[in-house]
């Protein structure tokens, strides 16, 4: 087995698990009122907002996480080539889902998975109620006064024309991306030449909308608060596309090499030496590796250890975070373990 089987296997489950998420996102949105949020945020109400846009058991994500698990076990079982001696010690090559070990991994997976989205909606709820106010650049500075209905739908998105659904809102973004969006806002309704030109300079913005931008640079004023809806909508469409193709691509990364270790911890467990399988980290050598893991290119660690990288972050295989690794180690990384057992 090598790396690029490894990784084509990663690259089959991401699919799934971004549909999931997405639709979950939607599910939400969907069924939420404007006037029940509006009266949330009227009322101030951050844990009332979190109960109603809360992404729920995120049951179809979970259940994919589960089938990556078991598909990068069952690979690594079927891949494994055993001495003859090994065949006759362990017996049936199988792997087992119901172990404790295995199960333990899959309920603390779905319980990081499930806390990270909840503080995710929190985060983007913060953001957009502590972005209602917007200060103008231009003198004198007016104050722009978001109301609780164009906040409430800065939250869950607008209705489009085209697909009847809710999109452009906050909900499903991590905290971090729904302040770029409540920034970019910020940015546009300030009249301020300079703060317009930041706008420019944001990555994941449509460029179909930069004249509309230059216009208002050139005259000194505000984009209109209808364009500035579209703009920062689709700004915000972009930003849930790159963090669902991240997410999706983390966690099918972690899920299918966890159980890819797991797999040679149960072979142990049925009688092949620890002391005999050793990992070796391999990464894709190119321009895109973390300059962390490229400094980890053929580190070798013993079954159950695990590798540490120069900034001392520890990981038992690539996207590994059971212990402490931070998502600056996992987010998008394509590294793989390659086993070795020793005669």
């Amino acid at each position: 087995m090598n790396v690029a089987e490894v990784l084509q296997q990663v690259e089959a489950l991401e699919p799934g698990m971004q549909k999931a998420y997405l639709d979950a996102v939607s599910a939400t949105v969907g069924a939420a009122t404007v006037a029940e949020v509006e009266r949330l945020l009227a009322a101030e109400d951050e844990n009332g907002l979190v109960e109603l846009l809360s992404l729920g058991a995120l049951s179809l994500l979970i259940e994919a996480v589960r089938s990556a698990f078991i598909s990068g076990a069952r690979f690594e079982m079927v891949a494994i080539v055993l001495p003859r001696a090994d065949r006759t010690l362990i017996g049936l090559k199988e792997f087992d889902v119901n172990k404790a070990e295995a199960s333990s991994w899959l309920v603390q997976q779905v319980t990081q998975t499930r806390n990270t989205a909840s503080d995710n909606v929190r985060d983007a709820i913060r953001s957009v109620m502590s972005s209602r106010r917007v200060i103008g650049g231009v003198q004198p500075a007016p104050q722009i006064v978001r109301t609780n209905r164009q906040a409430a739908l800065d939250l869950i998105g607008r209705v489009s024309a085209q697909t009847g659904q809710r999109i452009g809102g906050v909900i499903g973004l991590p905290g971090n991306f729904a302040q770029y969006v409540a920034n970019a806002r910020a940015q546009l309704l300030s009249g301020d030449p300079a703060k317009l030109k930041q706008y420019l300079n944001r990555a994941r913005r449509d460029r179909r909308f930069d004249g509309i931008v230059s216009r208002a640079i050139s005259a000194g004023r505000a984009v209109a608060t209808k364009d500035v809806d579209r703009i920062v909508g689709r700004y915000s469409e972009r930003l849930l596309k790159t963090h669902t193709e991240m997410l999706a691509r983390t966690l099918a990364h972690e899920s299918l090499n966890a159980g890819r270790d797991r797999a040679w911890e149960q072979l142990v467990e049925q009688g092949i030496a620890r002391e005999r399988v050793e990992k070796e980290w391999r990464d894709r050598n190119d321009e895109v590796v973390r300059n962390s893991h490229r400094g980890m290119r053929g580190q070798r660690a013993a079954l159950g250890q695990p590798f540490q990288t120069s900034s001392g972050a520890l990981l038992r295989f690539p996207g590994d975070t059971s212990l402490g690794a931070g998502y600056d180690e996992i987010a998008n990384c394509r590294c793989i373990c390659i086993y070795h057992l020793k005669a």
